[in-house]
């Protein structure tokens, strides 16, 4: 509801009427800083970036606000959960035509490197202002309803005929991937992601403001305005209680005139018992039938939380429940394991959580009780391969420029890390480095995955910074999975057995794809050793297929057939060959 001077009678038309404010001061001011950050995740400069702007709001904490702004190329995801990115954001970040990052706007006045901005935020401070605003602002954590009070008071004159009125929410304390983190020491946290903080989250006036028309000395523009705050932005969790409010107006698109700090909202719980779960998780699966659930719920309610039952399924399977007591205070998040969780083998498993019965009493607002996830089995996806000898695995890894980008994990099927590697050192100009060969034992009959990541997100073989690349080879030479031309993250799940040993029930061997990657047609090559009926199947990394070839009968020897992937869009596919139903599974790469 807005409101926008108020009149009791027509008299007060012809007369400047100025309404009591309540909370924005009346003296002038200086200008406040609004400073306007464009950063990514891939950035590795940004951290920088984030630490100069961070020292600009802690040398002048009453005077600057700061909104980081996800946008370009370096804000590319890098996964679920690592889009955080807006609309409003990348609206302003095309405005202003950033084509560098870091990059940033000291009240909008122009783009500068970051080297830049404690000057001109020291210049404008300076500055007098011919307008202060004030925000209150509340979340009613029953609705998820944020509520913001701004108060506008002109102390000075403009040449121009009208402001715009700009309400951004950002939030603090976001976990993500973030490049060169380390450059940023105090940000990092305990398990290596970045902590990120005043993340633009929304802008509650739209993209540029709503207009404020009377703008003469002495008057006020008061106005309320509500949000209903969603669960997620772009699959990131938006947590009420680390969001903040600024305020700020401008003369148009540009010039911020003055602004508020960042002001966080008043917290209330109408409820006394109003248990929120928040979000759940469960790890993939290679072979087994067995995963590992975490639920993280808070307490919404004004009373301690003490317990909860936390009830979860799987597959629309049997509904079982995990009996929580603690003690939770309001807005108190806690997060549970439920570990070797049973369920009957699909591709995709979808999972079910419920909350109920806090403190054994009935749930004040079931809106917020019930959240879902899904995990992978892979082998049930068809995207495991075989054919692997129980020992010694050996990882080669061999790195481009930026070895700091690239670490490695090899993964046993309960999701435990049997090694890891990397970050590894800089090179001061383009080439490679040959890291040191390390060694993991593989036991028979398990199902591993093995996965490494660039956090640049252009692999480790590139023309511009070195052609690097990755093997891992199992005890007699086979190699599990090669490569280095990948985005940010390539994988490969396989189960280990005896079979490159020929047992005597083999039908089948030496299965390769080549070229891998490979652009339009692709070879598998493999030799039967009885003769055999033979079908290929193509499967996405969701199971989906895309490719089918009967291959009929076969007589036992080598066979080498041509794949066409002409039709096969650019990805991560899997092969399965299936010889007298026998399946043996390959990766294989498809560029453009």
């Amino acid at each position: 509801m807005k409101r926008l001077f108020i009149f009791t009678t027509l008299l007060f038309v012809c007369f400047t009427f100025v309404k009591s404010q309540t909370f924005v001061s009346t003296t002038p001011e200086n200008k406040n800083v609004i400073l306007e950050e464009f950063t990514g995740i891939s950035c590795g400069y940004c951290p920088d970036g984030h630490l100069i702007a961070h020292g600009i709001h802690d040398s002048n904490p009453f005077d600057v606000a700061i909104i980081a702004i996800h946008a370009g190329g370096f804000a590319s995801p890098q996964g679920a959960g690592t889009d955080f990115r807006t609309t409003f954001g990348t609206a302003i970040d095309s405005y202003w035509g950033i084509s560098g990052y870091p990059s940033g706007t000291v009240n909008r006045q122009s783009v500068l490197g970051r080297s830049s901005w404690s000057g001109a935020a020291t210049q404008t401070l300076t500055q007098p202002s011919p307008v202060n605003v004030g925000v209150q602002a509340s979340v009613d954590m029953a609705t998820n309803v944020l509520t913001v009070d701004v108060e506008v008071y002109y102390t000075g004159s403009q040449t121009i005929a009208s402001n715009m009125l700009n309400i951004a929410v950002v939030q603090n304390n976001v976990e993500g991937p973030q490049a060169s983190g380390s450059t940023n020491p105090t940000a990092m946290l305990p398990n290596g992601n970045y902590n990120h903080q005043h993340m633009l989250r929304h802008m509650m006036t739209g993209n540029w403001g709503e207009q404020i028309t009377n703008i003469s000395p002495g008057t006020l523009f008061s106005n309320q305005y509500t949000w209903t705050i969603p669960a997620n932005i772009n699959g990131v969790a938006l947590d009420p209680t680390n969001i903040g409010v600024i305020a700020f107006v401008t003369e148009d698109n540009e010039q911020i005139l003055s602004g508020t700090i960042e002001v966080s909202p008043s917290i209330i719980f109408v409820n006394s018992y109003d248990a929120y779960c928040m979000s759940a998780t469960a790890n993939d699966a290679i072979c087994g039938a067995t995963t590992n659930l975490e639920v993280t719920f808070r307490n919404y309610g004004n009373q301690p939380l003490t317990s909860l039952d936390v009830n979860y399924s799987i597959n629309g399977g049997t509904n079982l429940t995990y009996p929580w007591t603690g003690n939770l205070i309001s807005a108190g998040t806690e997060t549970i394991s439920i570990p070797n969780v049973a369920f009957t083998p699909q591709a995709t498993n979808s999972v079910a959580i419920s909350t109920a019965n806090p403190n054994s009493n009935t749930d004040q607002n079931t809106s917020n009780d019930n959240v879902s996830t899904s995990f992978a089995q892979y082998s049930s996806a068809g995207q495991v391969s075989s054919g692997f000898s129980a020992g010694n695995a050996n990882i080669n890894i061999t790195t481009d420029q930026y070895g700091s980008e690239t670490t490695w994990e090899l993964l046993d099927d309960n999701g435990a890390v049997v090694v890891s590697g990397g970050p590894y050192g800089n090179l001061s100009s383009s080439g490679t480095t040959v890291q040191p060969t390390v060694s993991a034992n593989l036991i028979s009959g398990m199902c591993y995955s093995f996965y490494i990541y660039d956090s640049y997100g252009d692999g480790i073989n590139t023309a511009q910074y070195g052609a690097g690349s990755y093997t891992v080879t199992d005890v007699a030479g086979g190699v599990i999975i090669s490569g280095g031309v990948f985005t940010y993250q390539d994988q490969e799940h396989f189960e280990v057995g005896t079979f490159n040993t020929v047992e005597e029930n083999s039908i089948v061997e030496g299965v390769s794809i080549y070229p891998n990657p490979t652009n339009e047609i692709a070879n598998i090559s493999f030799s039967t050793l009885v003769k055999s009926t033979a079908q290929l199947n193509i499967t996405n990394i969701i199971g989906d297929l895309v490719y089918s070839k009967n291959l009929g009968s076969i007589t036992a020897g080598k066979h080498s057939l041509p794949i066409s992937t002409v039709e096969i869009a650019e990805g991560i596919y899997f092969a399965n060959l299936i010889v007298n139903n026998k399946i043996i599974n390959k990766k294989i790469t498809i560029i453009r």
